[in-house]
């Protein structure tokens, strides 16, 4: 793998457009019975009309497939006393399901918690639009009253205009607090880092004298300005100077006695430093104003605040402090107990400046995104089922449980069983690999990173399945990337897509294999900054895995199904249907793939599932009864083989379906792409480059902020590609400022 090399995307979205398959079933275009949500029919009876059968699935291993209980850093395939394999049938109906609910844009059958917002790291250019605030009312219904404290007020916007560069610099509203000898400037004599801190508790007001500096080299240029802290004024109201501001920096203004209320991030008792290496400044939030302007904060803005300062104890758990350092004063506390009068925060108010959009507890931290998962998923109605009527395809053929129903709820409001059943799986024709065990056994896999759905690109689509972007209006007159900035994911109007993780064509076909038949990239150890990264504890040491080429068998019975419904799982299982139309030109007898197993992101675990031959056995309701009634057959035993085509759909109906994103995704992902060009992870490197943003704008510079490529359309097949990070002079990044005239 090379970084910034043309790739695919390791990790997608299928679109779940399910209002979009209601109304081509309302309009008669597509089945109601896979595309409308309604009770699922009993089983105390069946219908005249409706089929019962089995089908043997015939599912060859295409890829490594790895599978099995992870202990102590490894895992191996489960086996019987006799050393055989063992594949349990829920894995197969896992298979299926997942592909069967991709196809009928049904609901999600587990949906975590997620009702709270997700959170993000900020970027450092959304610090300019930050407004220091201190609460000063807070209400019963959650509602805030808060001051900004926006500085020095009479500096233009707030823009300071050099006159001897006759340049323009954007100017921060707190002042900086130096917190002790290391940064612009040094302790006075007579003054130490105690007697400072004695005088400037967290959320103490002050007075002090403040000095206006340029940030930067003083020959090569600033990219800000900034207030400096100098002096305190004592009880008996006469000023100690503290700090003496350093020769290199160059100071531009001054003033005398400001009122401010200092605002630390480090927890008491901690430095700056000990918190961000970097760090070496609190704030003193401040406003020369005789009345600082006032403005209400609604209850759901507070409640964001609070999930920012709950998502700081959250990555905490995940990742582990770097020696030496401290969490923040947020980290590890009760949010309610933040909130009060007389807390500081900071302040993004809207364009117009008429509401509060959002306080946050850093200028640089982490932020909380204006829609939570749980609520998109609502307003899109993929929660999993809440009542019988609300069941979709999926839930009705493979059965649910309600999650939290309602008191006093009986029968399908609780949970329904499922019309497929799946056997035992026959592995005899399976090559189990034995890599051994310990340290020398077999290949260790690349890290196999959770899901977060707080990176959000790979998570949402718009209502066309696309990735949500700019409207043309803004596009034309915000210019830059196309793509939304960080704050504009998980907004209302977004839906949530299905994960899918496209097929490695490549490993498919044999190549770039490691001598294990695994993929080359599967078991490389990630590279940061040209070096390895060899850490066993984040890798699984594969000690056995099915061979490509291997070959499971199994049965999966139905009952009660409607024509349509059988129509579908056909579908799903005839490899040759999840190839994407433009593929089948070029390659005339491919072949798309389901998934199972570890490693789907890694190319393991594909498999050409298939109806075997003479596999489908079908009878009618009807018929069964009459069966019955001669005492010649039973529900599992019954049926006669019939050719698939039979039972498929129509080509009308094969038509809309093949047109539609949710399909082309589903296809796109199940065959992978032919251009050669590897499926893999975006690198770190690539990561930081695509999360550039414009200085002044806080938005993804033009080519940044990329989501993986949609799986629909005619683009399905381009791959992504993430230019390399701009390198600018060290002295002129940053912010940059035109003199207006």
């Amino acid at each position: 793998m090379s970084d910034f090399e043309p790739f695919h995307s390791a990790v997608n979205r299928i679109p779940v457009l399910r209002r979009s398959g209601e109304r081509l079933a309302d309009a008669g275009r597509l089945p109601r019975d896979l595309f409308a949500d309604f009770a699922a029919p009993g089983h105390d009876h069946l219908g005249a009309d409706r089929l019962s059968g089995s089908i043997d699935l015939e599912m060859t291993v295409r890829t490594p497939l790895v599978f099995g209980e992870q202990e102590c850093g490894s895992v191996e395939l489960p086996s019987d006393a006799a050393g055989r394999p063992v594949v349990p049938p829920t894995m197969v109906k896992g298979m299926v399901s997942r592909a069967y609910e991709a196809f009928t844009c049904s609901r999600f059958r587990v949906f975590g918690e997620h009702s709270r917002q997700l959170t993000y790291r900020a970027d450092a250019a959304n610090a300019l639009r930050l407004i220091p605030a201190r609460v000063v009312e807070m209400n019963e219904d959650g509602s805030l009253l808060i001051e900004l404290l926006r500085g020095d007020t009479t500096v233009n916007c707030p823009l300071y205009n050099d006159e001897i560069s006759d340049r323009v610099y954007p100017v921060m509203l707190a002042a900086s607090l130096q917190d002790g000898g290391k940064g612009h400037a040094s302790f006075a004599p007579g003054f130490d880092m105690k007697r400072l801190r004695a005088m400037t508790r967290h959320e103490r007001q002050i007075h002090c004298d403040v000095i206006l500096c340029l940030h930067g080299d003083r020959n090569k240029g600033a990219r800000y300005a900034y207030w400096q802290v100098t002096h305190l004024y004592g009880s008996n109201g006469e000023p100690l100077r503290v700090f003496n501001i350093k020769e290199d920096v160059r100071t531009v203004r001054s003033r005398k006695r400001v009122t401010g209320y200092v605002y630390r991030t480090a927890a008491d008792g901690d430095t700056a430093s000990q918190v961000f290496e970097t760090k070496h400044d609190e704030r003193v939030f401040f406003d020369i104003s005789e009345e600082p302007e006032r403005i209400p904060v609604d209850p759901r803005v507070a409640d964001s605040y609070k999930r920012v300062v709950e998502s700081y104890s959250e990555q905490r758990k995940e990742k582990a402090l770097q020696n030496g350092k401290r969490p923040n004063r947020f980290t590890g506390v009760d949010p309610d107990g933040l909130l009060h009068v007389g807390s500081l925060v900071y302040a993004l108010l809207s364009e117009d400046e008429t509401r509060v959009m959002e306080i946050v507890p850093t200028m640089v931290g982490r932020r909380s995104y204006s829609t939570s998962p749980h609520d998109l998923a609502a307003e899109q109605r993929v929660l999993p089922v809440a009542r019988a009527t609300e069941a979709s395809a999926a839930d009705r053929l493979f059965g649910y449980v309600v999650p939290e129903p309602d008191e006093g709820a009986v029968g399908g409001d609780v949970a329904s069983r499922g019309r497929l059943s799946f056997g035992a799986v026959n592995a005899s024709d399976a090559c189990v690999c034995q890599g051994g065990k310990g340290k020398e056994g077999g290949p260790k896999l690349a890290p196999l990173l959770s899901p977060k759905p707080s990176s959000a690109r790979r998570f949402l689509t718009d209502f066309s399945g696309a990735t949500p972007s700019l409207s043309e209006n803004e596009k034309t007159t915000k210019g830059g990337s196309r793509f939304l900035p960080r704050s504009g994911y998980f907004a209302e109007g977004q839906l949530l897509g299905a994960a899918a993780y496209p097929v490695h064509r490549r490993i498919v076909q044999g190549c770039d294999v490691d001598q294990f038949g695994f993929p080359k990239d599967a078991t490389k150890a990630p590279v940061i900054k040209g070096e390895e990264q060899n850490n066993d504890a984040v890798r699984l040491r594969v000690c056995s895995w099915m061979k490509e080429g291997s070959v499971l068998r199994c049965t999966m019975s139905f009952s009660n199904l409607s024509e349509d419904e059988l129509a579908a799982l056909i579908w799903v299982l005839t490899p040759e249907n999840l190839v994407p139309s433009q593929e089948r030109e070029s390659s005339p007898g491919a072949v798309g793939f389901l998934r199972m197993g570890l490693g789907k992101p890694l190319g393991l675990g594909a498999l050409e599932v298939r109806i075997a031959d003479g596999g489908l056995r079908v009878i009618r309701g009807k018929d069964l009864s009459a069966a019955y009634e001669e005492l010649s057959g039973c529900l599992s035993e019954s049926g006669s083989p019939v050719d698939p085509s039979e039972y498929s759909f129509p080509k009308e109906i094969a038509d809309v379906l093949e047109s539609e994103p949710w399909i082309q995704a589903l296809q796109r992902a199940a065959f992978g792409y032919s251009d050669d060009k590897p499926v893999r992870y975006m690198s770190l490197e690539e990561n930081k480059a695509n999360n550039q943003t414009d200085s002044k704008t806080g938005r993804p510079k033009d080519g940044r902020g990329r989501s993986p490529q949609d799986l629909h359309g005619d683009g399905s097949n381009k791959p992504m590609e993430v230019a390399p990070d701009e390198r600018r002079n060290p002295h002129t990044r940053g912010p940059r400022y035109r003199q207006r005239r």
